[in-house]
């Protein structure tokens, strides 16, 4: 008797210190992403960990039915330095409707949303996150992170490849530019604006808007200590103020949406890296403002 309680004892140990494996290891949950605004974006980077018994990049899957209607995210995964870390950038759009009157940056909603990772990872640390996106925003601190395995975790996500979709949400979030052709298929209400130097004080500048059907004007204002002395635009615009700010306006009544107009300005001096162009627009040749500022850096 007392040979088979040891055994009996020493059994439930062995099930105890090591439990019989059901052949499927949990997920871990990596840190709740807000949800954006309507007519906004959130941007969200993580560092994750591997256990080093996987083999490939993280699988990160959202309950995409947490989304509200039209909206959609995807997510690319880059392997980092030393081989066991990634980073990941989770990208969640939410347009509002077309022709909805601009609204300019709202309070995002008091949601968010879990994001899961494959067996045998786990997060570090806390998401990096920018969720109000689309116009001027407090900049993060991790920099643009291309390439890497690209997927859709939810929605219906517009003709553009996922990497694609999330690399534009990094540069709204870096306040750098984005194709106009994106924004329009993005479903974002947003005047877009291209920087290229020519030589040393000559600037080529592209605008363009998304979304916008009646905006007759748009002004750049530029650092301290920069002035425009000459401004040559195409067919259809023309200035009513240069110096600076510069103000550009669309001399048929509005700036087409989806279609590029092109100038060139003559500064003052070199434009310098970190410098940053900041962007209004108006419906009513600055007699009022649409209600957003947007700004873009150079270099």
């Amino acid at each position: 008797m007392l040979g088979r309680a040891v055994s009996s004892v020493a059994a439930t140990l062995a099930l105890l210190l090591f439990p019989a494996s059901t052949g499927h290891a949990t997920s871990t949950a990596a840190p709740r992403i807000p949800l954006p605004a309507p007519g906004d974006v959130t941007v969200a980077r993580l560092t994750i960990q591997s256990s080093g018994r996987t083999n490939g990049p993280p699988r990160l899957s959202l309950d995409a039915r947490q989304l509200s209607k039209g909206a959609f995210a995807a997510a690319t995964v880059n392997r980092l330095p030393g081989g066991s870390r990634y980073g990941a950038t989770v990208a969640i759009f939410a347009p509002r409707p077309e022709n909805s009157p601009a609204q300019g940056p709202t309070p995002a909603p008091a949601k968010d949303i879990g994001l899961e990772l494959s067996p045998g990872f786990t997060a570090v640390g806390s998401a990096q996150v920018v969720h109000s996106a689309l116009y001027t925003n407090r900049l993060p601190s991790f920099a643009l992170l291309t390439g890497g395995t690209a997927s859709v975790l939810g929605g219906s996500p517009p003709m553009l490849p996922a990497a694609q979709i999330v690399r534009d949400a990094e540069l709204l979030a870096l306040d750098r530019s984005v194709p106009l052709a994106d924004m329009g298929l993005l479903g974002l209400e947003f005047v877009t604006v291209q920087l290229a130097k020519v030589g040393s004080i000559g600037l080529r500048v592209t605008v363009g808007t998304s979304r916008l059907h009646q905006v007759s004007a748009i002004e750049l204002r530029f650092p301290s200590g920069v002035t425009v002395s000459q401004v040559t635009g195409g067919a259809g615009t023309g200035t009513i103020r240069v110096g600076n700010p510069v103000q550009l306006v669309a001399t048929e009544g509005v700036f087409r949406a989806g279609v590029p107009y092109g100038f060139t300005f003559r500064l003052s001096r070199p434009l310098k890296k970190g410098d940053y162009v900041a962007v209004r627009a108006s419906t009513h040749y600055f007699e009022s403002s649409l209600p957003f500022t947007e700004r873009f850096y150079i270099g």
